[in-house]
């Protein structure tokens, strides 16, 4: 199986159970030989969307399904919006069955649009997730962040026009060190497990860089003209990832091809 490495058996167990408990919970297609939500759905177990979706990009369950996580320890809070179910839904419904989405969006540079995409893929940086997908309006591959989603009008069937996402499926180096004006680099090259070397290799998909960059605030500037207190970490390879698109949130990053 895909995920949590559950066999073909037990899920048809678990479903055939699921299905005698609650009847009108689930509707099979024929056709496409797939179980869906039906149209009146209501979960029967509490859980969080994210907890789905780090189910669904990782494979992985931090918990049991309904079990409150609680700990002694004092966490700082974490700034990010509650996710629609319904929006995570059709979303990751969209993605499994290959179907195109419309649905409403609001941008950073721009107010709510309407957007036509096939969704490619999840991930989360930063406490936030996200999913990757083909803009079918303009053509190119680009990134959406669930909380920004206000609607989903309804799906269509898969676009031919869909082209392979090579730059998902391709991983790049990125290599970190310690800032150059940091006063003690050898306290930072311990948080980087860094044992008689001076840098840091990271392998990591191509459209996901800037991410990374932005969730260790590693200072991806020039000349390393970020703060040192702030920016622990440098980006000593730069030059080599200069035309990527997301490295416009590395911090301290602008086009200086120029340059």
């Amino acid at each position: 199986m895909t995920h949590s490495e559950i066999s073909v058996a037990t899920t048809s167990r678990a479903l055939s159970e699921y299905r005698e408990q609650y009847p009108n919970s689930v509707k099979y297609d024929a056709s496409m030989k797939t179980y869906f939500a039906a149209d009146n759905f209501s979960p029967s177990f509490a859980h969080q969307p994210h907890d789905a979706l780090n189910l669904i990009a990782n494979g992985k369950i931090e918990r049991f399904i309904g079990e409150t996580l609680e700990t002694d320890l004092t966490r700082l809070s974490v700034l990010s919006s509650s996710l629609s179910v319904r929006i995570v839904s059709q979303v990751t419904t969209a993605l499994t069955l290959g179907k195109t989405l419309h649905f409403d969006y609001y941008s950073a540079s721009s107010k709510r649009e309407k957007r036509r995409v096939q969704p490619i893929a999840i991930f989360e940086s930063a406490g936030a997730w996200y999913f990757r997908g083909y803009d079918l309006n303009r053509k190119k591959f680009r990134v959406f962040r669930f909380s920004r989603v206000f609607s989903v009008n309804h799906s269509g069937a898969p676009s031919s026009a869909v082209p392979a996402d090579t730059e998902w499926q391709e991983r790049v180096t990125v290599t970190l060190m310690p800032h150059p004006k940091h006063a003690n680099p050898e306290a930072v090259k311990l948080d980087l497990g860094l044992v008689n070397k001076h840098i840091c290799n990271i392998h990591i998909r191509k459209p996901l860089v800037g991410f990374l960059l932005n969730s260790l605030r590693v200072d991806s500037s020039l000349h390393a003209t970020l703060s040192p207190h702030e920016h622990q970490l440098y980006l000593a390879n730069r030059h080599e990832l200069l035309d990527l698109d997301s490295m416009i949130i590395a911090p301290g990053f602008k086009d200086t091809k120029a340059e």
